[in-house]
């Protein structure tokens, strides 16, 4: 089962997120700011990251920082309002693996998640 860390400040779309993600097997995880996700990743190592960009206490790209500072090996999908392609640059370029905007489409968020879950498994058994 691959774990699944979900990083909103908005309960609702972590909720919500949470309860789709488990339908479909996956072990989610929630924090609602960067400081708690840094502690649920060091505490459950989990292989994706869902990852808000506006956030109070860390935004997305300080806790994305922090992660690679600290080495974890979890593809990070960034997750934002802003539909700004300068935005997508310096999330990649900090070492996220995807982008998506909001409001979340499920198909889109479905299809990246299990094509990422899809990479880890055979990067695993490979």
């Amino acid at each position: 089962m691959v774990k699944l860390l979900v990083v909103d400040d908005e309960a609702d779309i972590c909720d919500f997120v949470q309860k789709f993600f488990k339908e479909r097997h996956f072990n989610v995880f929630v924090a609602y700011n960067g400081e708690d996700a840094l502690d649920i990743i060091q505490k459950e190592r989990p292989k994706i990251l869902l990852l808000d960009m506006k956030m109070p206490v860390m935004n997305g790209i300080e806790t994305l920082k922090a992660i690679r500072e600290r080495g974890d090996d979890i593809k990070v999908i960034m997750v934002t309002a802003i539909n700004d392609i300068d935005v997508a640059k310096e999330a990649r370029k900090c070492g996220a693996s995807e982008y998506i905007t909001k409001p979340l489409v499920l198909e889109q968020l479905e299809k990246t998640v299990l094509a990422m879950a899809k990479r880890i498994k055979m990067d695993t058994c490979g």
